[in-house]
C-alpha cells in the first residue's frame, strides 16, 4: 500500500513539473550584427527585438556582434516577422529580413547587416545624381538620333513625333524610379560574396547605371534607342514616290505618295488609328481604282501591283472595329483571280 501511495505522489510530482521542463526547452536563433562594407567588422550594442512574437524577449548584440533570440512557443522552421534592429546613427542595410522574414534554424545564424546612416545618404545622393546624368545622357543621345533621320529625311513625321513622345515618356519614368535605384545602390554590400553582388557592385563602379538598374528590376530593360534601332533596321522607310515606267506615250499614275506615313500610322495605331483609317482608305480606294485602270489599259503587271497593295491596306481597316470593308476585299479578290 505504501509503495502505491509513493509511486502514485512521484507520478503526480513528475506531472507537476512536466510544464516548467516543456517551458524551458526553448528555440534559441543565434544572430550576428555587422557592418556594410568593412569586411565583416561586428557592432555591438545593437538592440533586436520581435514585437510581433510575444514569446520573444529583446536582446542585444555582445561585444563581438552576436545576440540570441530564445522562443518560448516557436520552433525550428517557423517564419518569423517583424524583426527590428536598431543602433543609434546606423540603420539596417540588409532590409529584406525585416521585411520579408527570416526561418527559424539552429544551424545557420542570422546576419544583420548595418550601416551608418550619414554614408548611406551620401551614396544615395551620389547614386541619384549619376543616376539622372545616365538617363538625360540617354534621352539626349536617343533626340540626336532621332533629329539627324528626320533632318535626313529617313523618318517620316508621324514616326518622329511618336519615337520622340516615347523618349520622353521613358526619360519620365526614370525619374519617378530613381530614387529607388539609388535608396537600393547605396545599401549594396561589397562584402557579399554571392555571383550577383560581385556583378552589381562592379556595374556600379564601373557606373553603368544602365545594366545596374536591369539587375536590380530583375528584368532586361528595352530602352526606346535599342527599339528604335530595330523597328527601324526592320522597316526603313522607302522612297515615298515609287516611279512606274511609261507605257506608249501615257505614263502610270502611282498612288504611293501616301504610302509610307500610312504605314507608319499602322505600325501605331494607338495613337494614329483615326489619322490611319481615314488615309488608309483612302489610299487603298486610290490603288483599286489604279488596278481597274490599268486591267483596262492591259497593263496586267501593274494592275496585279496595285490591286494587291488595295487588299493589303483593306485587310488592314478590317480588323479595325467599326469599318466594314469586306465587300471591297471580296471585290478586289475577283479582280486579282479573274
Amino acid at each position: 500500500m505504501n509503495k502505491r501511495i509513493q509511486f502514485l505522489f512521484c507520478g503526480l510530482l513528475l506531472l507537476a513539473f512536466l510544464p516548467c521542463w516543456k517551458a524551458s526547452a526553448q528555440m534559441v536563433q543565434y544572430g550576428k550584427v555587422v557592418e556594410m562594407n568593412s569586411k565583416g567588422k561586428t557592432l555591438s550594442g545593437v538592440s533586436v527585438t520581435v514585437p510581433s512574437a510575444h514569446d520573444c524577449h529583446p536582446t542585444s548584440s555582445d561585444a563581438f556582434g552576436v545576440f540570441r533570440l530564445s522562443f518560448g512557443e516557436h520552433q525550428t522552421g517557423d517564419v518569423i516577422h517583424g524583426l527590428r534592429a536598431k543602433k543609434y546613427g546606423y540603420e539596417v542595410v540588409n532590409i529584406h529580413v525585416t521585411r520579408d522574414g527570416w526561418t527559424l534554424t539552429n544551424r545557420d545564424t542570422l546576419r544583420i547587416v548595418m550601416a551608418p546612416t550619414a554614408k548611406i545618404s551620401e551614396a544615395r545622393m551620389l547614386y541619384y545624381d549619376l543616376l539622372e546624368t545616365a538617363c538625360i545622357s540617354r534621352y539626349d543621345a536617343t533626340m540626336k538620333i532621332l533629329d539627324e533621320h528626320y533632318a535626313n529625311y529617313s523618318i517620316s513625321l508621324p514616326e518622329y513625333q511618336y519615337w520622340k513622345l516615347e523618349a520622353e515618356n521613358e526619360l519620365q519614368r526614370a525619374y519617378q524610379t530613381m530614387d529607388d535605384y539609388a535608396y537600393a545602390f547605396a545599401r549594396v554590400n561589397e562584402d557579399d560574396t554571392d555571383a550577383a553582388t560581385k556583378e552589381l557592385v562592379s556595374k556600379l563602379k564601373a557606373n553603368d547605371m544602365e545594366g545596374a538598374m536591369a539587375m536590380v528590376s530583375g528584368q532586361p530593360t528595352e530602352t526606346v534607342l535599342q527599339a528604335y534601332t530595330d523597328f527601324s533596321s526592320i522597316y526603313p522607310l522607302q522612297d515615298p514616290e515609287e516611279l512606274l515606267p511609261k507605257a506608249g506615250t501615257d505614263s502610270i499614275p502611282t498612288a504611293d505618295s501616301l504610302y509610307n506615313d500610312i504605314m507608319v500610322l499602322q505600325t501605331y495605331t494607338n495613337l494614329f488609328e483615326s489619322d490611319f483609317a481615314t488615309s488608309g482608305a483612302k489610299y487603298a480606294k486610290s490603288c483599286a481604282y489604279l488596278g481597274v485602270l490599268y486591267k483596262d489599259k492591259g497593263w496586267e503587271e501593274a494592275s496585279k501591283k496595285y490591286f494587291t497593295k488595295a487588299l493589303r491596306m483593306y485587310e488592314m481597316l478590317n480588323v479595325i472595329e467599326g469599318i466594314e470593308v469586306q465587300d471591297k476585299i471580296d471585290k478586289i479578290k475577283q479582280q486579282l483571280d479573274n
